[in-house]
């Protein structure tokens, strides 16, 4: 029994050292982009429940995409629509974790759009998982991150006030609600800023 229990601990001792020796030789960059993954990893982990995946599309990456690219393909094609790729990423968080590693041959799910951002409800709850990926472009030192970081902000500040629709909604509320401003009349009352027809006749010159 004795032998056993000296194995056992030579078997750990030895698979201990193996993971350190590992660990040792990886390179800064390699390490780096380790703790990268491992920081996007938990991000998803936390928000992968605010999902909805009702009507999601599957997508097989091709040679030249990004997830800009493939998000404005899917996402209505605009510029700021491009930025919500991120909704892909947590979608496909079993297939990749770093956005700028897509490869070709990768299948991407592509949630439904109008599910996920035009609910206020869920947009909310998007607008979080937005502001804590921020913190992993933080920690990113690539061009592409340094351009992604700010639209993350703008989106994340967005989808708090519930979404484009809930946007549209107030603003449209607000135009309903003016009313052109009033002149006071010598009376006291109020008058139409527009000028009365006069009922003198007019006089045409001989």
């Amino acid at each position: 029994m004795k032998k056993i229990v000296l194995l056992a601990l030579s078997l750990v001792a030895v698979f201990g050292m193996i993971s350190c020796a590992t660990t040792s030789t990886m390179d800064p960059a390699a390490q780096k982009q380790a703790a990268i993954n491992k920081s996007f990893d938990q991000v998803y982990s936390s928000h992968a429940g605010d999902l909805v995946m009702d009507g999601a599309k599957n997508y097989t990456v091709k040679k030249g995409d990004t997830l800009t690219s493939i998000t404005k393909t899917f996402y209505a094609g605009d510029d700021v629509n491009g930025y919500y790729f991120p909704i892909i990423m947590l979608a496909s968080r079993n297939v990749v974790s770093d956005p700028e590693l897509i490869t070709p041959g990768m299948k991407l799910t592509i949630p439904n759009f109008e599910k996920n951002i035009k609910d206020k409800a869920v947009a909310k709850k998007m607008s979080s998982f937005f502001r804590d990926l921020t913190s992993v472009y933080r920690q990113k030192d690539t061009p592409a991150a340094a351009d992604i970081l700010p639209h993350l902000i703008e989106i994340a500040d967005l989808l708090a006030k519930g979404g484009p629709t809930a946007i549209a909604e107030s603003e449209a509320a607000e135009t309903k609600t003016e009313k052109p401003a009033a002149t006071e009349s010598k009376a006291g009352g109020t008058t139409s800023s527009k000028p009365k027809a006069s009922n003198e006749p007019v006089v045409m010159p001989n």
